[in-house]
């Protein structure tokens, strides 16, 4: 008795077919999940904050020493990083306030915010914002600088900011310390500036 091969192997290769597209679709969700970016600010300590993950809102907030803040109209500077696709988009804007008044997550808002500019960066790019410089020696050459880079997220602290840790969000890192806010909270980050989690979108 002769076994026609082709019957049995037409459908077994286009099960094995699916099944390595179905394979290539997962990893490319999974490499896409695990690969995150955040902005290294060039500061005396070099502060890193996650961007934030789709549906979320993640601010950083960095204030300008009084001796710069005297000449320019802004007294603190809100970075706000947010993943798109494998890069990131990150959207600067200048803060006009009283930086004593600074107490909660929600103070930042009473600050009058003026948009300075927007960048797309992949890995590795770094910029410059010549709109904020002469900012003192606690940024680098005086001006606002930072880059693109990878960040893990697997590391995430105990509670941060009053509640759990919002992964969305993700954490700053000023030198050692890691800093991660709860979901609509702000924690301060040593001496580079404060994280917050503002909002889901």
């Amino acid at each position: 008795m002769k076994i026609r091969v082709s019957t049995f192997l037409v459908p077994t290769l286009l099960l094995l077919s699916l099944l390595m597209a179905v394979s290539a679709v997962e990893l490319k969700e999974t490499s896409t999940n695990k690969h995150r970016l955040g902005i290294e600010v060039a500061l005396e300590k070099p502060w890193t904050v996650s961007a934030a993950a789709e549906g979320y809102k993640t601010g950083a907030f960095v204030r300008i020493p009084a001796a710069a803040a005297n000449h320019m109209p802004y007294s603190a500077i809100k970075l706000m990083p947010v993943m798109v696709g494998d890069k990131m988009q990150v959207a600067v804007f200048g803060l006009s306030g009283d930086l004593n008044s600074i107490k909660t997550c929600s103070d930042w808002a009473t600050f009058k915010e003026t948009a300075l500019a927007t960048y797309t960066l992949k890995e590795g790019q770094e910029v410059s914002v010549p709109q904020l410089s002469n900012l003192g020696s606690n940024f680098k050459n005086g001006t606002l600088t930072f880059k693109a880079v990878f960040v893990d997220d697997e590391i995430i602290p105990d509670d941060g900011g009053g509640g759990e840790p919002a992964p969305g969000c993700g954490c700053g890192r000023c030198g050692s310390l890691a800093c991660c806010p709860a979901k609509g909270k702000c924690i301060g980050c040593d001496t580079c500036g404060d994280v917050c989690c503002l909002s889901q979108t």
